[in-house]
């Protein structure tokens, strides 16, 4: 495939051109191309997700280009114990473990790589190809099953940027999904104790209480 740099840039085009050919190499892993996402399940319901992400137009954005990543574990986000899959795939923004390409190269939350379009994308395609093979790939590789989620989570906080302080309550979530009850219900007290002594918003605190009646913890 040739590829040119260019100053203008036709953005869906260039995006495209990128995303099909790290597509190429992900198909192997086990990857299918939905849109701008590149998706598996592992573990029968679990998922993980390469998406491209186009800047805003009324930022004058749209030559950037993001590469963000993602697992889901489907009851940390439903918060239900018995929570089943209804979709052939899952978004970025449904995951609750995410982060960015940059970050994870670096081990830098921080440090996240804005891909300019306008320069050459046989380059950029190279650079994204290269970080999720090498970096992002065996993350998902040790995330891929629950029991490896509540063992090593901790060990990736440059992979963890938004829900890193959930963690003990999605852990919760995790047990009791496992069937763990006792287990769940100990770590949810953990979490609830943790926002209350955070002085975590009265909203948040109320669904805490909430959600405990829900779940029968």
């Amino acid at each position: 495939m040739f590829f040119k740099s260019k100053k203008a840039v036709d953005t869906t085009a260039t995006i495209n051109q990128i995303e099909n050919a790290v597509y190429e190499q992900m198909k192997k892993y086990g990857f299918r191309k939905f849109g701008r996402t590149l998706h598996r399940f592992v573990s029968g319901d679990m998922s993980q997700v390469i998406n491209f992400q186009c800047g805003q137009a009324y930022r004058d954005e749209t030559h950037l280009m993001w590469v963000n990543v993602g697992i889901r574990v489907p009851e940390c986000v439903a918060r239900s114990f018995d929570f089943e899959n209804t979709k052939k795939y899952y978004h970025e923004y449904d995951c609750n473990i995410r982060t960015r390409l940059g970050a994870v190269k670096s081990r830098d939350s921080s440090k996240t790589t804005t891909f300019d379009l306008r320069k050459n994308t046989e380059k950029i395609t190279r650079e994204i190809t290269a970080e999720i093979i090498d970096c992002v790939l065996p993350v998902f590789d040790l995330l891929s099953s629950r029991q490896a989620v509540l063992e090593h989570r901790r060990e990736y906080p440059y992979f963890d940027t938004t829900n890193s302080h959930l963690i003990l309550l999605e852990e919760a979530m995790i047990y009791g999904h496992l069937g763990e009850i006792e287990k769940a219900a100990e770590t949810f007290e953990l979490y609830y104790t943790q926002a209350r002594q955070e002085d975590r918003h009265i909203g948040h605190i109320e669904y805490l209480d909430e959600l405990r009646k829900k779940l029968k913890l």
